[in-house]
């Protein structure tokens, strides 16, 4: 099939300039797709013309640790009709889906990059869309992937290649990239765009808070305990067991609830939570954590821990934020990027279950805690979807 250069000419000079955002979007689940619908929106919300692009299949089942990789709309919520087409190991679908593109006459087209593993299908389909006079944009949620990937690097540098812009989550996804060579000044590909380093916004989708004493009962958590949630996908590099050696340290006697699905062997941390005597104050919630139900788990928390070996940047640190609960982090990566230690966060060395366990202890002095909790009610309106937004709005086309 001949390159659509004409046909795109044609469709962008009679309409309205139009966005391609390329990337997993719900019923996917994890947080890039949530990420990729909230963009979605937020270019909607600014007025922009927006043509999404999602997987119809995304990783092989082999190759997925987890049970499922769609989730159940949530109740009441109306998902996004997104045509699924691109196959990660389909390159016929990756034509496909740079044609549709094309005939829907995108005038960008923006790419959620998080893994390597998608790089040979984005490489593809972005090079079909520059050739027909589309540029592309990344928007990269991680540079380096937290488990190692054989051909990473030139896998990711063969995509970034065909992106005339890159938007870094985060300086440290930044400091990956050009330790790449990408975005480089020696990067002829990149043009004068470079690297644009824009926070994480924060997660506004799942609903305002509840009552605390009414979601700890929702929860069945006790009422009067300083209560520790940590929330997501449990792998090695996100230090849970980190996080319950610290606990065994404590002399405060928190409640910890540990919710998300886990990628690990739960065994060796159910032994670690009986040795210690902590079953009555650890609730291991090993599931995916609905939409409807997000809301609870943060607000019934006084502080979201994020005990991390490494890392890039963070939605939970955004989640925390929206429902206005500090939070507890490591010095790794992006995270103490997107925090104030001392005002909205305590930011402690990584991999020090002792460190850790006295910033646990020191959230039973009152005064501090009321202090971080204003700090990251304050810190919701830091990192916004307005301003995250803005380099990729465009005008009508010429």
């Amino acid at each position: 099939m001949a390159d659509r250069s004409g046909d795109h000419m044609a469709q962008s000079s009679a309409s309205s300039a139009k966005i391609g955002v390329v990337g997993p979007y719900p019923p996917y689940r994890g947080g890039v797709a949530q990420f990729t619908d909230r963009f979605h929106r937020a270019l909607e919300d600014a007025g922009q013309a927006v043509v999404g692009m999602s997987f119809h299949r995304q990783y092989p089942s082999l190759l997925f640790p987890g049970t499922s990789q769609e989730v159940e709309p949530s109740s009441g919520a109306t998902q996004r009709s997104i045509p699924r087409i691109i196959d990660s190991i389909g390159p016929l679908s990756w034509r496909r889906a740079a044609d549709r593109l094309i005939d829907e006459g995108i005038t960008r087209a923006v790419f959620m990059h998080w893994m390597p593993f998608f790089a040979p299908a984005y490489a593809s389909i972005a090079a079909r869309l520059t050739r027909n006079g589309i540029p592309c944009s990344a928007v990269v949620h991680n540079a380096i992937p937290h488990e190692g990937q054989p051909f990473a690097r030139p896998l990711t540098r063969r995509f970034m290649r065909h992106c005339d812009h890159i938007v870094a989550l985060s300086d440290t996804v930044r400091r990956d990239l050009t330790s790449m060579g990408i975005g480089s000044q020696n990067d002829a590909s990149m043009g004068a765009g470079g690297i644009d380093v824009r926070p994480h916004p924060t997660y506004d989708q799942f609903g305002d808070a509840v009552d605390k004493r009414q979601a700890r009962e929702a929860l069945d958590i006790p009422s009067d305990a300083t209560v520790l949630l940590f929330f997501g996908l449990v792998r090695r590099y996100k230090g849970v067991d980190i996080l319950l050696d610290a606990l065994s340290r404590t002399t405060s006697d928190p409640y910890l609830v540990v919710a998300g699905e886990w990628y690990e062997d739960r065994k060796e941390a159910e032994a670690v939570i009986e040795r210690a005597g902590m079953t009555d104050r650890v609730r291991l919630v090993d599931q995916y954590i609905a939409d409807d139900d997000v809301a609870n788990y943060f607000s019934a928390a006084d502080v979201v821990v994020q005990p991390y070996r490494s890392a890039t940047q963070s939605g939970v640190v955004q989640t925390a934020f929206h429902f206005a609960r500090p939070v507890i982090v490591t010095g790794v990566g992006g995270l103490p990027e997107m925090v104030r230690h001392e005002t909205d966060a305590l930011v402690v060395a990584p991999e020090d279950p002792a460190a850790l366990a006295t910033a646990i202890d020191r959230l039973q002095d009152s005064d501090l805690l009321a202090r971080l909790s204003h700090g990251a009610e304050e810190a919701r309106n830091r990192f916004t979807w307005e301003h995250f937004t803005q380099p990729f709005l465009v005008g009508p086309s010429s």
